[in-house]
């Protein structure tokens, strides 16, 4: 009986409730059954179970040495008084040891879960006998006490448990730390894992999105940066994320105040005296995986005032609680325990400058709604650049051509300055201009006639116009269908409404002398005008050569019986062919054609343009347009009476 009390003491009492809660959640099926009978015994406290145990092998024990005193020599019934009485006390003592110490303890250490629900039926009926007796003194001892201690009672027990039995359980060495470090989440402040400023990255307010700024911070590796105003580096104002950089073209050189004026991220700021798993609470609700670090300083004179320490993210929380660093794709990290830079291994430094246009190949930016209103404008109103004469694929690729689209800075300090000309009277050129942005200013002919011109004005088409003008009379033509310009003038004055045009329409076709404008035995164009710039201005630059190659491309680019080259090749016999026939009515037809080409839109005094304002402008109404259809005439005239003499 005292083995069994004690194997049941050691077997019942052994298990507090939190390890048989564990048992019957995570053990085994007998296990989970057998914690469940015992759980239901266990649940009311151990003091009123081992009072009720001790004293059932208290009695078994007397009871022992009782009987041995009485049934050995040397005991109280031996009537010889040379008598041994210490043989029954050494009995009593070694079956106390063996059968009531040593091997319960010896089984039930290992089967005491099994035991001890094995033997319920009969701890209750003990129980219930010793209830007189061992209730009252339980509950005083329980009151004297207080409530008993669990092994897991505690995080420092629980810690201490774990590490103890890291090395003999089947916990591996992460595992291990990762509890470890969620368990000391609580009992570590902000302080102990922040980045001081002295190692964040950061930008000024000023700074310029450039190519230089953008790489930088991409071989950076973070996502958020901070963003201080002017020198102190403890003043952080704005938040800037890496995503807010996807429409951002480092080639407009965008102030960095212009993106975090846009997005307005939030600030979000701890003490440095706030727990980790206060903050990670605060990090779990979204507002922000970035904290700015700051303390109430009182040292010296003066009021207190919150001075910056740092920042801290929700990765270095997460650090803390793996104990370990998250390596990512940067090439250097800090480690928060050394305070060091450590490379990454395995990675060669990011170089970002194969991203970078080189000098040859920069050009100027320009939306892609301009190049379309661009792209279509010279493709229905720009005769070189129509479908009969190029692609509307090639000439897109044209203009995305790196040196056609030009930018041209306007010195105001000198006006006169020989770049801010686009073409000079009486010097050849060999290029097309097309206004995009900006002013310019025209000088037409010896009377010097000044307009000012704005955007989708064009000049020098004659100067293109030989690659595909083959015969006398298209030159002619094309000279003088030459450069456009916009002419102001009064709506009093605009006459003769052409319905048909376009509003948007800002050119008319101008030109002058034939023989000064184009010559065709050494196919130079010479200009007859000036034109210079007026402010900063963009357009599009093509020269005769890169015209050259679009017309070949176009023609390569479409088979040889398509209807465009076919309808080309038509125009050109039809042209030749009239040419070589009998000659037109001179001034009629010649006024005809160039008031057809001649459409222009006039300005009104406040600015504004109305499709009303579309005129005709009549080719006699200019000057040196007049004298050049007399002199035009008169040939003709001179030429028909020499053929009928």
């Amino acid at each position: 009986l005292s083995a069994l009390l004690g194997g049941l003491r050691l077997s019942l009492l052994s298990l507090d409730p939190l390890e048989l809660r564990v048992l019957r959640n995570s053990g085994s099926a007998a296990e989970r059954e057998q914690a469940r009978r015992v759980q239901a015994l266990r649940g009311g406290g151990g003091t009123y179970l081992l009072c009720t145990l001790l004293l059932g092998q208290a009695g078994a024990n007397a009871a022992l040495a009782g009987w041995l005193c009485a049934s050995l020599p040397g005991g109280p019934a031996a009537a010889a008084p040379r008598g041994a009485p210490w043989l029954p006390v050494l009995l009593c003592a070694a079956a106390v040891f063996l059968g009531g110490e040593v091997l319960p303890y010896s089984v039930c250490a290992r089967h005491g879960l099994a035991i001890a629900s094995r033997t319920l039926c009969l701890t209750r009926l003990l129980m219930l006998a010793a209830f007189p007796l061992c209730y009252p003194l339980s509950r005083l001892l329980d009151w004297a006490l207080r409530q008993e201690l669990s092994v897991f009672s505690t995080r420092e027990r629980l810690l201490e448990t774990l590490r103890a039995a890291g090395p003999h359980g089947d916990l591996v060495h992460e595992e291990l730390a990762m509890v470890q470090g969620a368990l000391e989440l609580r009992t570590k402040v902000v302080e102990d894992v922040l980045t001081p400023l002295a190692d964040c990255f950061m930008l000024r307010a000023d700074a310029v999105l450039d190519f230089a700024t953008v790489s930088e911070i991409l071989r950076s590796g973070y996502t958020r940066i901070p963003v201080y105003e002017g020198d102190r580096r403890d003043n952080i104002v704005d938040l800037l994320f890496v995503k807010d950089l996807a429409f951002v073209d480092p080639d407009d050189c965008t102030p960095l105040q212009t993106v975090t004026r846009f997005y307005r991220r939030p600030l979000h700021c701890v003490f440095n005296d706030t727990r980790l798993d206060t903050l990670l609470e605060e990090f779990k609700k979204g507002k922000s995986h970035l904290a700015i670090v700051q303390r109430v300083n009182n040292e010296g004179e003066g009021d207190p005032f919150y001075e910056v320490m740092g920042i801290v993210t929700l990765e270095d929380v997460i650090e803390e609680i793996i104990k370990s660093e998250i390596l990512d794709e940067t090439d250097l990290y800090t480690d928060n325990q050394k305070k060091e830079r450590v490379p990454h291994r395995g990675r060669k430094p990011q170089d970002f400058s194969i991203f970078r246009l080189s000098d040859s190949e920069m050009r100027v930016k320009i939306s892609p709604q301009l190049l379309l209103a661009t792209h279509r404008f010279m493709a229905t109103e720009v005769e070189p650049f129509k479908s009969p004469y190029l692609s509307e694929k090639i000439l897109l690729r044209l203009l995305k051509h790196p040196n056609v689209i030009q930018e041209l800075k306007y010195d105001r300090k000198n006006k006169k300055a020989l770049e801010h000309y686009l073409y000079q009277r009486n010097r050849p050129v060999d290029y097309f201009v097309l206004i995009l942005q900006g002013k310019v200013e025209v000088e037409v002919g010896k009377e010097e006639l000044r307009f000012e011109n704005g955007a989708f004005t064009y000049y020098g088409v004659p100067a293109i116009m030989a690659v595909i003008s083959s015969d006398n009379d298209v030159r002619k033509v094309s000279s003088l269908a030459g450069s456009s310009f916009l002419l102001n003038r009064s709506p009093s004055r605009c006459s003769g409404l052409n319905r048909s045009e376009s509003p948007n329409r800002e050119h008319c076709d101008y030109g002058g002398s034939t023989t000064q404008l184009y010559s065709s035995s050494n196919n130079i164009y010479t200009p007859d005008y000036s034109v210079h710039i007026l402010c900063d201005v963009q357009f599009v630059k093509i020269t005769r050569q890169q015209y050259q190659n679009a017309v070949v491309a176009s023609r390569m680019d479409s088979s040889p019986q398509s209807p465009d080259v076919e309808a080309f090749n038509d125009r050109d016999s039809t042209k030749a062919s009239t040419a070589r026939g009998t000659p037109q009515t001179p001034k009629e037809d010649t006024t005809a054609l160039l008031n057809e080409r001649n459409s222009i839109l006039c300005d009104r005094a406040d600015g504004l343009r109305s499709p009303s304002d579309s005129v005709f402008l009549r080719m006699e109404g200019i000057p040196y347009i007049q004298e050049e259809l007399a002199d035009t005439e008169e040939n003709r005239k001179q030429q028909s009476e020499s053929g009928n003499g």
